[in-house]
């Protein structure tokens, strides 16, 4: 259900951007529909001259205007007859709305959780064995160590080595404990208490223990600027937040892409890409967080959305803006069978890379 949710709000916010620019313009929008039409709807009803729908297939949606791809019977409020800058802001206004989507939703996280300036890493507790120095000391699963004889650590490699070089003398260890908010950036630090514990390692500790008994890794803590959502300045600065984090992550699908072709071009399997199957498996592992991670996971995945949708790919928004442009420069559209058969081999081509890509997703979740 939350899988649902994510994928209805990503694809009706998309959508709602061709219409209600269509609208705006006084162009006739037909259907507004959540879902694929390769069966016949599940749900209909019409307002206002529009139907709106629910299809089976629910992993897209479209909104169906008047005169698409030829003019009509009511030329004047037909999509075909209009101007080239009108047509382009329709076709454009889904990938806008994705894009203002991401803002807000990065925008309502730094309100609330506070805006990160910066990043450290400290060494997370993730296992303490039963009777060692650690569990008699009181350390627990996700404390941090944050300190050795009051002198800060970098890293598990060197919390490994100082223990060992403590062994049978008794050290003071500083440790962070509370909870925290994991994102996908990294771990928020809403509430914490920093502790002093003193334990002794152990000179001869049983095989795969180590010196004070506990499962290591080094994870990233977030350090997070917080303040009043009531305050003018801390609006201000989640919102600039808010747009800093969309265009990092914009920064960062379009390196993806870029990855995937390259490795491509070198006849490789291009590695993070998941489909359908792979983001729902995602959804599952990130809600267990709470809500705010599945809003920072909105966010990110209407970034993707936005960018993949502009990629000049037939049946796309950017497959349809490409052939504005091109009519521009030709002064004049191609064949309507022309582009429809173009966009029919484009919507093609997309679900069979979208059914291979969902199977590698389950091969790789068995």
């Amino acid at each position: 259900m939350v899988f649902l949710g994510i994928l209805s709000v990503l694809v009706l916010v998309h959508e709602l951007g061709h219409y209600l620019v269509a609208r705006i313009l006084g162009i006739k929008v037909e259907e507004f529909a959540f879902g694929l039409p390769f069966t016949k709807a599940l749900f209909t009803f019409k307002l206002g001259g529009t139907d709106y729908s629910i299809y089976p297939l629910l992993f897209g949606g479209f909104v169906r205007l008047h005169g698409e791809e030829e003019a009509g019977r009511d030329k004047k409020r037909s999509f075909w007859s209009r101007g080239r800058k009108q047509r382009m802001a329709v076709v454009a206004a889904g990938v806008v709305m994705n894009i203002a989507l991401a803002v807000g939703g990065f925008v309502a996280l730094y309100a609330a959780l506070g805006v990160p300036v910066g990043q450290e890493n400290q060494v997370t507790v993730l296992r303490v064995e039963s009777g060692s120095p650690a569990d008699k000391a009181g350390l627990k699963t996700e404390d941090r160590v944050i300190g050795i004889e009051n002198k800060g650590i970098k890293d598990g490699t060197e919390f490994g080595r100082l223990m060992r070089s403590w062994a049978g003398i008794e050290v003071n260890l500083t440790v962070r404990r509370g909870k925290g908010t994991q994102l996908l950036e990294g771990i928020t630090q809403d509430s914490y208490t920093d502790l002093a514990v003193r334990m002794t390692p152990r000179e001869n500790p049983p095989e795969g223990q180590g010196p004070v008994g506990v499962g290591i890794a080094d994870y990233p803590y977030l350090l997070m600027q917080k303040c009043s959502t009531l305050s003018p300045q801390c609006a201000g600065n989640a919102m600039v937040g808010g747009v800093r984090a969309t265009g990092v992550w914009v920064g960062k699908v379009i390196e993806g892409l870029r990855g995937i072709g390259r490795s491509l071009a070198a006849g490789k399997a291009p590695e993070g890409v998941a489909g359908p199957v792979g983001i729902y498996q995602l959804t599952d592992v990130v809600s267990r967080g709470g809500a705010w991670p599945l809003v920072e996971l909105v966010a990110v995945l209407s970034v993707n959305l936005a960018v993949f949708n502009v990629l000049p790919i037939p049946a796309l928004d950017g497959g349809r803006m490409f052939f504005i442009w091109l009519e521009w420069a030709r002064r004049k559209r191609l064949p309507v069978e022309l582009e429809q058969k173009i966009n029919a081999w484009g919507m093609a081509a997309l679900i069979a890379l979208l059914t291979l890509i969902s199977f590698g997703d389950i091969l790789r979740f068995r």
